[in-house]
């Protein structure tokens, strides 16, 4: 394996099923994976601390935002499913010198939340936005999956390790 430095997202395209959104401005905000906690304190503990039960994360959200109000933006209203992203990650190769490129895909659930519709601006992009609540996420690098995550069917695999394939086995 080589050695290499990550340095960026040389491009990448969104699809909504198997239909290439046009019109998506070049930033897309993906979820964060925020756990469930709860807090712990009591007799012998000095003091109190939150502690994440494994796989259970609150609300993830990702926000698709287009240029222009067009039919697009409301796709995900008459079509709700699946998003791919699928981009391509520029690396600085340490040994060779070379630059080097990583396929990255990201499929998500998702249901639509809100729409921002923007604004009207002469000569400039609207800046309008879809939030969908995302339920199932899996990330692709360089061909191996790194992550997947299923909130309605308990999957949560990380590196090639199921997470919960203990607490399946005990309920």
């Amino acid at each position: 394996m080589t050695n290499s430095i990550p340095e960026k997202i040389t491009n990448f395209n969104v699809y909504n099923d198997a239909e290439k959104l046009l019109g998506v401005s070049g930033e897309v905000t993906l979820p964060s994976l925020e756990a469930m906690t709860s807090t712990v304190s009591g007799a012998g503990i000095a003091g109190e601390y939150e502690s994440p039960t494994p796989g259970h994360f609150g609300s993830m959200e990702t926000e698709i935002p287009y240029r222009i109000i067009n039919e697009q933006i409301f796709r995900f209203y008459t079509n709700p499913g699946l998003v791919t992203l699928r981009g391509s990650q520029q690396f600085q190769n340490t040994t060779t010198g070379k630059i080097e490129h990583r396929p990255l895909k990201i499929t998500m659930k998702v249901a639509p939340k809100s729409t921002d519709l923007g604004k009207l601006v002469v000569g400039d992009a609207g800046e309008g936005s879809n939030t969908l609540e995302v339920t199932y996420i899996k990330i692709d690098e360089n061909d191996k999956n790194i992550l997947e995550y299923d909130k309605l069917n308990f999957i949560y695999v990380v590196n090639g390790v199921d997470k919960f394939a203990e607490i399946r086995s005990h309920i």
